[in-house]
């Protein structure tokens, strides 16, 4: 962890602006909480997707409570006296919450003036930068170019076929590869990597991945080439332009959605591992909540959905060069870790590998709609992350046929199972 909260119930807890008036706590804001111990205590981890924390935040339970009663309606009474009542009759003196919400605050935890100076100053940063820097090497993978192109090749090893001294097969039209980490899902991606030796120079990658912070719109551009330890991968600019142009709302609004994210990273980082000495550009893509556009039935029905994926597939069809289309997606999201009741066990397991592998029948078959429908019945109470953007990749290539290669579960340690595959698209 890089950041530590030690403060504990009374003890360099917080500071907050509390002041004794009568008007509503600044609210908590949506974030990433993980149940974990720290120097024998039990504690809560928050975590950020939009990465506009300075590391991972550890709060001791009688902080998380305070925290949690932070909803934008309370005043500072109404949480002293529902702390007190929730705690058992513990007192919370003002000048103690007042501290703890000053704390939060200045922690980046809470929607308020502060983190809307912080938000600004970010995605101004990000703006101003030549190109989107890594977000994640030196953790999720080394940034050090050959340790980097070792672990890879390492991942690549199995799913290779023995060489026999032809040319890569033909690369297919577009592939669905995790987007978890690499310790979990490293060899997934392998297969799905392996699938692409046959790029030719010159590719454009469409880099379909899931904006997990999420995002107002339903899909977010940048403009800003990835860097990788391989070097600077360039954005398409004429692929951009011609999407841009096209689509029905601005899909550079929201472009610093792209600073924290990981799934489009990843994707990138294979590819420039994979393409090293081959020219080739890419289009970045972030899928927003397609289901929280979606009121009923299909994103289709959606005007600005179905417009920009009319745009983006007239752009591909206008192109005068190779496209292809990634898909950086996982897939079901189980366990109490995920807000389930049930404990992670091979009965959660299988239930979810059954379901998921019920739902990439459709990706096989090609169904954009058939995939929807089988996720959303239950009002995709998996948490399957990769809904939207596994809609699009299908929606841009049809008409598709999908070969799965390869399923696998993750666990995380926070009590969850994570759902990832290997899907070739032709």
């Amino acid at each position: 962890m890089t950041r530590r909260d030690e403060t504990s119930h009374g003890k360099g807890a917080a500071r907050g602006g509390t002041g004794g008036e009568r008007r509503p706590l600044p609210r908590l804001r949506a974030l990433d909480f993980i149940r974990t111990e720290w120097n024998g205590e039990r504690v809560v981890c928050a975590r950020d997707y939009e990465d506009l924390l300075d590391g991972p935040v550890l709060l001791p339970l009688p902080i998380m409570l305070i925290a949690l009663l932070l909803d934008g309606l309370r005043d500072a009474g109404a949480v002293q006296a529902e702390y007190t009542r929730l705690s058992g009759g513990l007192p919370l003196p003002s000048a103690e919450l007042d501290r703890i919400v000053r704390d939060l605050d200045a922690h980046g935890l809470l929607d308020s003036p502060v983190l809307a100076d912080r938000r600004r100053a970010v995605a101004d940063a990000y703006r101003a930068a030549p190109h989107r820097p890594m977000a994640h090497a030196g953790t999720a993978y080394p940034s050090d170019p050959a340790a980097c192109a070792a672990a890879l090749e390492r991942y690549l090893a199995g799913a290779r076929p023995p060489a026999n001294g032809s040319a890569p097969a033909a690369a297919p039209r577009g592939i669905l590869a995790p987007h978890i980490d690499f310790a979990r899902g490293g060899p997934m991606y392998g297969r799905a990597y392996a699938a692409l030796a046959g790029l030719p120079a010159g590719v454009c990658v469409v880099v379909v991945g899931v904006a997990h912070a999420g995002s107002a719109a339903p899909y977010v551009l940048t403009a800003k080439g990835y860097e990788t330890p391989f070097g600077v991968v360039e954005v398409d600019r004429a692929l951009l332009e011609a999407v841009a142009t096209r689509a029905p709302f601005d899909p550079l609004e929201e472009e610093p959605v792209h600073r924290g994210e990981h799934s489009v990273e990843f994707q990138v980082l294979w590819l420039a591992h994979m393409l090293r000495g081959r020219p080739f550009t890419v289009l970045p893509v972030l899928t927003g909540p397609l289901d929280a556009h979606t009121a009923n039935g299909t994103p289709a029905a959606v005007p600005a959905i179905e417009a920009f994926i009319g745009a983006l597939r007239e752009a591909i069809a206008a192109a005068k060069r190779p496209i292809c289309v990634v898909g950086g997606v996982d897939l079901s999201h189980v366990g109490p870790r995920f807000g389930d009741e049930e404990a992670v066990g091979p009965a959660l397991g299988r239930r979810a590998s059954g379901a998921d592998r019920a739902a990439l029948r459709h990706v096989e078959a090609g169904d954009a709609e058939g995939w929807w429908r089988t996720v959303t019945a239950d009002g995709n109470r998996r948490h399957v992350c990769g809904l939207g953007a596994i809609y699009t990749v299908l929606r841009l290539l049809a008409p598709v046929t999908g070969r799965v290669l390869g399923y696998d579960q993750g666990v995380d340690p926070a009590g969850g199972l994570v759902g990832f595959s290997a899907v070739v698209l032709d």
